[in-house]
C-alpha cells in the first residue's frame, strides 16, 4: 500500500474511532441523586446568555428541581471583552427563573477554561465539608468526552451529563474537538510522565 493511501486510511480510522468514543461520552455517564452538580459556562454576550448557554442551564434546572438535595456550581467568569456578566451569573440566573432556589446555588465565576472550572469547583466542593462527595457535571453533548478527561486532569472524581446544543453549530462543534482533542491527549500523556 502507498504511503499516502496507508495515511488515508489510518485518518479514517481514526476519525471512526474517535466518533464512536465521541457518541458514546455523548450520552453522558450519570443516573440518579449526585452531591454536587457544576455546569460549565460557555459563551456570554454582554449579559445575554447565548443559546448553548441557556440550553446548559435549562438542562441543569430540570435536573435539580428533580433531585432536590443536589447542590450547584455554576462555572465560569468573564472571558470575553464584551462581558458584563460572568457565564456562572448568567447560569445561576436562569436557574433561579426556573425555580431553583438561591441556597443550593454557589457560585465559581472566576475561571476562564475548563481547567480552571473544574480546580476552582474542586476548591468550592472540598469547603462545602461533605464526605465523600458524588459529583457530576453537566455541559454539551459534545463536549463530554474532552471534559471527561480535563477533569481528570484536574483530579476530580466526576461523572457526566449531557445537555442538547444547537443544531446549527453541532457540526462546527463536533469538527473542533476533533481537532483539539488529540492535543488534550498529548497534553494527559506528557503530565502522566512527570
Amino acid at each position: 500500500m502507498k504511503p499516502l493511501k496507508l495515511l488515508g486510511a489510518a485518518a479514517a480510522v481514526s476519525a471512526a474511532a474517535f466518533a464512536a468514543l465521541e457518541a458514546k461520552a455523548g450520552r453522558g455517564t450519570c443516573t440518579g441523586d449526585v452531591d454536587v452538580l457544576l455546569v460549565l459556562g460557555c459563551r456570554v454576550r454582554g449579559d445575554r446568555a447565548e443559546e448553548m448557554l441557556r440550553l446548559r442551564a435549562e438542562t441543569a434546572a430540570d435536573e435539580l428541581l428533580a433531585h432536590p438535595k443536589t447542590l450547584c456550581i455554576p462555572c465560569g467568569g468573564i472571558v470575553h471583552a464584551d462581558q458584563t456578566k460572568s457565564e456562572a451569573e448568567a447560569i445561576r440566573e436562569i436557574l433561579l427563573s426556573r425555580g431553583v432556589g438561591e441556597e443550593r446555588i454557589l457560585l465559581e465565576d472566576r475561571s476562564q477554561t475548563t481547567l480552571e472550572n473544574f480546580l476552582n469547583a474542586k476548591k468550592l466542593i472540598a469547603g462545602l465539608g461533605l464526605n465523600a462527595p458524588r459529583v457530576a457535571f453537566l455541559s454539551s453533548e459534545f463536549h463530554l468526552l474532552r471534559a471527561m478527561q480535563i477533569a481528570k486532569l484536574a483530579g476530580l472524581s466526576c461523572e457526566a451529563l449531557p445537555a442538547p446544543s444547537p443544531k446549527k453549530d453541532r457540526v462546527k462543534n463536533y469538527l473542533r474537538e476533533a481537532a483539539v482533542f488529540p492535543l488534550l491527549l498529548a497534553e494527559l500523556h506528557k503530565r502522566k510522565g512527570e
